[in-house]
């Protein structure tokens, strides 16, 4: 039996071991609304009141970043580490209930120890307990001295043992360390684990789980009795965490689960508290999931067992080498992205910081899951710089098939987005600037088949000139619309304009407001058929839409509040009001997009999502809707229509080949039956 079963026919079999499954199903708008906005936005809020809430909201409860650069094998290419980095996330999953989330060290352009410290130290922040393994012993011992007189917000382990004992000896010095939330020093974490090591091992896989118990229990023990957790746990028992982990091997996953609050009914409640007790219930939306069942923990060790004896993760690293092709045949990389944001711009706000940015970050996973197929690793880093944050980027990236850069503020953004689209070469996307931009270029793709008129004798008006704002001018303006005014905070860009001016502003100016008015709002709207909104509630009144062109569109996108609100964009005149939130007909919503999007850009191994893929995106979106049932209140379709991130990833995909861009040619049929089969089943059709 068990030479039939190994590590190795597992990568074969099931395209990689791990993938990321939400904890949460999107059946309806409403869950849609408490997993993601506006229900999210509440959540960090209170992370940002409360950051020990940190903990009881989000996947930081349980999770690590599990590292590695392959400098132990002396890897060329540190992506080949891959198979070792999800054999051990899966053995941390499997017996120790540990989400491991995989990163791959970029060490060819990280020649310094301050590259790795400068990595470990971003990634704190919803990483509280970060893994690196297969590193080459002098670096470890670099890194080890360096976080050791280093203050830092995370403890750091290096587990490099090829001994699968030894691997569940650190497994349970993690678990320890997770559950009890402490920042360890390195000498402190070594004390921890001459503890659990006083557990004997030899005799596994005989009294399996008591053994692992016991291991994980003398942990938590050790780290009591020195009083090294944190504060939040002071009054928990030690008992309480031993018992809930043996909970976990009889009852699985159900067993880490909260209780509802008492007398909670979730269709009479607070929306808000409705998105509160969700995100307390799970702890964070997402989790790690094994792609395998295996009869009991015991076949599992052997299974591990037998394979590290005949050395299969070489062989599968050798298969890498002799063929990268098959990297994204036998290994997860495929459908593995990454979401990176910096909390400077979390929805509307503001710079809140990384760890309260958490909750969307996963929330906007669960999406990429559900609508896309698609596996997405949350990361909120600290940097602030945009050069720096780009060169973390670049150190983590080879692991990841996509990234989608998410809430970086402007103009911030712009460069962070550039310099990363021309150093990676993968399909990276900041969705607050093209999402939103490839949804209302859908909205007026429909608004244009209403009403006749056509693209290139529209007058566009935008206000605001943040992310969203600069990328929906310039979409728009790449498919045809040649009249556009964009106002800021200071009133109507023009070129030559003395104040609050920046380069990406400036190049605003030079293709739109030819006739360089100047002004304000109200004088800029004057005479225009469309209304973009990327700016604040209330900016735009019922007198200015009066002032415009008959039959006007407004897209008063401001969220939570919009612009103004539809009623009374109505009774002023517009044809058609659509605005981002939810509960008001023609919502504009990225999700109709991004998971498309990145889709079919992923499954043609697109250099970069570039413009035509963008339009060929909002046609998509737009012909979903037949041209019969279009309507002034049905201007767009609901975010969780089945075909829709299908059909946008076929077109996608049809796009990047037509413009060169993709790395392989597949057939588009393929691409959307995969996008269809993934979004249904999960990852079955890999199988």
């Amino acid at each position: 039996m068990y030479k039939q079963q190994s590590l190795r026919n597992l990568f074969l079999r099931t395209n990689g071991l791990i993938r990321i499954r939400p904890k949460v199903r999107v059946t309806d708008n409403y869950t849609l609304s408490l997993v993601y906005t506006p229900g999210v936005g509440h959540i960090c809020k209170v992370i940002e009141s409360d950051p020990d809430q940190l903990y009881e909201l989000t996947i930081t409860n349980n999770s690590i970043a599990l590292l590695s650069d392959g400098s132990k094998f002396n890897l060329a290419k540190p992506q080949k580490i891959i198979p070792n980095l999800e054999a051990i996330s899966a053995l941390y999953k499997a017996f120790y209930d540990i989400n491991a989330y995989p990163i791959v060290l970029n060490r060819n352009i990280m020649p310094d120890i301050s590259d790795y410290m400068l990595v470990i130290d971003n990634l704190s922040p919803t990483y509280k307990t970060i893994v690196l393994i297969d590193i080459e012993k002098s670096l470890a011992n670099q890194i080890i001295s360096a976080v050791e007189r280093t203050k830092m917000d995370c403890s750091v382990i290096i587990s490099n043992s090829d001994d699968l004992r030894e691997q569940l000896y650190d497994a349970a010095l993690i678990k320890a360390t997770l559950d009890c939330r402490s920042i360890l020093k390195p000498s402190q974490l070594e004390i921890v684990r001459k503890a659990i090591i006083q557990i004997e091992f030899k005799r596994l896989p005989n009294n399996l789980t008591d053994t692992l118990n016991s291991a994980y229990a003398e942990g938590i023990l050790e780290i009591y009795k020195n009083k090294w957790y944190h504060h939040t746990i002071r009054n928990i028992e030690p008992v309480q965490f031993i018992k809930q982990l043996n909970d976990l091997y009889i009852y699985g996953d159900i067993a880490q689960y909260n209780k509802w609050s008492d007398g909670h009914l979730l269709q009479k409640n607070d929306f808000y508290q409705n998105a509160l007790e969700l995100h307390k219930r799970y702890n964070g939306m997402i989790t790690i999931e094994l792609k395998f069942n295996t009869r009991s923990l015991e076949d599992l060790f052997k299974i591990y067992e037998s394979s590290y004896r005949r050395d299969e993760l070489g062989q599968l690293r050798q298969m890498l080498i002799d063929d990268s092709n098959k990297l994204r045949e036998i290994t997860f990389q495929k459908n593995y992205a990454a979401i990176i944001t910096n909390g400077t711009a979390i929805l509307g706000l503001g710079n809140i910081g990384p760890a309260a940015g958490s909750p969307v970050m996963e929330g906007k996973s669960v999406l990429f899951s559900a609508l896309g197929g698609i596996d997405l690793m949350p990361i909120c880093l600290k940097e602030k710089d945009p050069q720096k944050l780009v060169k973390i980027i670049r150190f983590i990236a080879p692991i990841f098939s996509a990234i989608n850069l998410e809430d970086l503020r402007a103009p911030d953004c712009f460069p962070i987005e550039e310099e990363a689209v021309h150093n990676l070469h993968i399909p990276l996307m900041h969705d607050d600037q093209h999402g939103t931009a490839v949804v209302s270029l859908a909205a007026v793709i429909n608004y244009i088949k209403l009403t006749k008129k056509n693209i290139k004798d529209l007058k566009l008006v935008i206000n605001g000139a943040g992310a969203a704002g600069v990328a929906i001018c310039k979409l728009l303006h790449g498919h045809g619309i040649q009249d556009i005014i964009i106002c800021d905070t200071t009133g109507i860009i023009y070129e030559g304009r003395p104040s609050n001016m920046n380069e990406f502003k400036n190049e605003l100016a030079s293709f739109t407001n030819k006739n360089k008015i100047k002004g304000v709002l109200t004088d800029a709207v004057k005479g225009r058929d469309l209304f973009v909104g990327v700016s604040t509630a209330g900016a735009l009144t019922k007198e200015m839409i009066k002032s415009m062109n008959k039959n006007p569109f407004i897209l008063a996108l401001a969220n939570p509040v919009p612009e103004i609100m539809p009623d009374e964009a109505i009774e002023a005149g517009a044809f058609i009001i659509a605005t981002g939130r939810s509960d008001f007909n023609n919502q504009v919503n990225n999700s109709l997009a991004f998971p498309g999007i990145f889709r079919g850009a992923i499954d043609t191994r697109a250099r970069e999502i570039n413009l035509e893929m963008k339009i060929a995106a909002a046609y998509a979106i737009a012909n979903s809707i037949k041209d019969s049932d279009l309507c002034s209140t049905r201007i767009l379709p609901s975010a969780l229509t089945a075909d829709i991130p299908a059909n946008v990833a076929k077109a996608v995909a049809i796009a990047a080949m037509q413009t060169g861009v993709a790395k392989i040619n597949i057939d588009p049929e393929k691409v959307f039956d995969q996008a269809r089969k993934l979004i249904m089943e999960g990852n079955m059709p890999s199988l």
